[in-house]
């Protein structure tokens, strides 16, 4: 994947946060009365955590760097390449265990946990999405080895 793809998928989670902004209810009632505004959040979460996923992996492959062995794995390798702080790789590794339910266990998914994330959890990808973008300034700018 190169570089512009990266930065489509970029792109991309940066929507996700938008739409996920502008679908903010007023309070946790209306959003547990409100069935489809409560599935459209949960899918909305699990592309922008997937898309993370696959910007990872896509980092991960074009700088050669150690193949994750689980998705939590992928933000454990971009934190030991400094590429993710400490803490961001604790908080994406835990919304790795919240999609994995959302995927594999929607019957124990919690209105409140989601409703949680949905409004307090949302920085979280916006420093993602900075963090790599980041990441990607500082590769591109940096001189090649037959350049240096």
């Amino acid at each position: 994947m190169s570089s512009d793809s990266v930065s489509a998928r970029l792109d991309s989670l940066d929507q996700y946060v938008r739409d996920l902004r502008e679908a903010q209810p007023r309070n946790f009632q209306a959003y547990a009365e409100d069935k489809r505004l409560r599935r459209y959040v949960e899918r909305m979460l699990h592309m922008a955590i997937d898309a993370c996923m696959q910007i990872g992996i896509a980092i991960l492959t074009q700088a050669g760097y150690r193949q994750p062995e689980n998705y939590h794995d992928i933000f454990i390798v971009l934190g030991e390449h400094a590429i993710l702080p400490r803490d961001m790789v604790d908080c994406m590794t835990a919304l790795v265990e919240f999609r994995n339910v959302l995927v594999y266990d929607p019957a124990a998914v919690d209105d409140l946990l989601v409703y949680g994330y949905a409004k307090k959890r949302l920085g979280d990808f916006t420093d993602f999405s900075n963090a790599v973008r980041t990441f990607l300034e500082r590769r591109d700018s940096a001189p090649s080895r037959d350049e240096a």
